[in-house]
């Protein structure tokens, strides 16, 4: 097996040794989903009731179920068997089938051209070896006034080598001083990391600076015309923890991108 073969199949084993894991404390409202990513993301997507939607990366269809919601028309997607079980198991009116979002044939066989009024694709940029593939089918089912909606972490403050910390102020004896330390940005990074304390297994992250996300959109006749960098707000953030720092600083960076050419 080709070191890349290998490597994605390790991408796959653990989301779905993850998914029980995840489905549960997304579920639990222990994440940033419901607070912080699903309201921005919702705010770009302009969703209107009938609209044929593509999700790509759904996980344990938490937004795949919220769009629905909401009037949309459905697919949700992800590669992860384990994740669409979960997903399934949620019930709703979304429909969900296995495709791998690294792989453009799979995607462009999920609907004919210009068959879908928006695509969103939630929180897994970051997780994907390869996000070309991607936005190359979506130039193709989107229609020609569709939307692309994505979030991902912040690649400038949340990814690579960003540490967030917390630290007294020198000056003064009970200020405390949040910041991010970052000591590699530019270039791409892959490694294994942990985004819920407790999670059984790590998961692998593909860091990329946001010219390199961008890049593939703006070489697919894509434009984007709206972009959210939204701060946890005071209540989910414990002061005196490093994370504390994403009530100051976007953790995290929602865009909403159209094809124009």
């Amino acid at each position: 097996m080709s070191e890349e073969g290998s490597l994605h199949d390790n991408v796959r084993t653990a989301w779905d040794d993850l998914a029980t894991f995840w489905d549960e404390r997304m579920e639990a409202g222990a994440t940033w989903q419901r607070h912080l990513i699903q309201p921005a993301v919702e705010r770009l997507l302009r969703l209107k009731p009938g609209d044929r939607v593509l999700e790509i990366a759904c996980g344990n269809g938490e937004f795949s179920r919220r769009i629905s919601e909401l009037g949309g028309d459905v697919l949700a997607t992800d590669f992860s068997e384990a994740m669409l079980d979960r997903a399934r198991s949620h019930g709703g009116d979304v429909e969900y089938r296995s495709a791998d979002a690294t792989h453009e044939e799979e995607l462009l066989a999920l609907g004919d051209p210009r068959s879908f009024d928006a695509v969103v694709s939630n929180m897994a940029i970051m997780d994907m070896e390869s996000i070309e593939p991607m936005v190359a089918a979506v130039s193709h089912l989107l229609k020609p006034t569709g939307r692309f909606v994505f979030s991902t972490i912040h690649p400038a403050f949340n990814s690579g080598d960003a540490r967030p910390t917390a630290e007294l102020d020198p000056e003064g004896s009970t200020t405390e001083v949040y910041s991010v330390r970052v000591s590699s940005y530019g270039r791409t990074f892959t490694g294994k990391g942990v985004a819920i304390p407790g999670q059984p297994v790590e998961q692998w992250y593909f860091h990329r600076p946001l010219w390199m996300i961008l890049e593939p959109f703006f070489e697919h006749g894509f434009a984007m015309d709206a972009l959210e960098e939204p701060l946890v707000d005071l209540d989910h953030g414990k002061p005196g923890t490093p994370m504390h720092v994403y009530t100051q600083l976007p953790g995290v960076l929602v865009a909403r991108t159209r094809r124009i050419t």
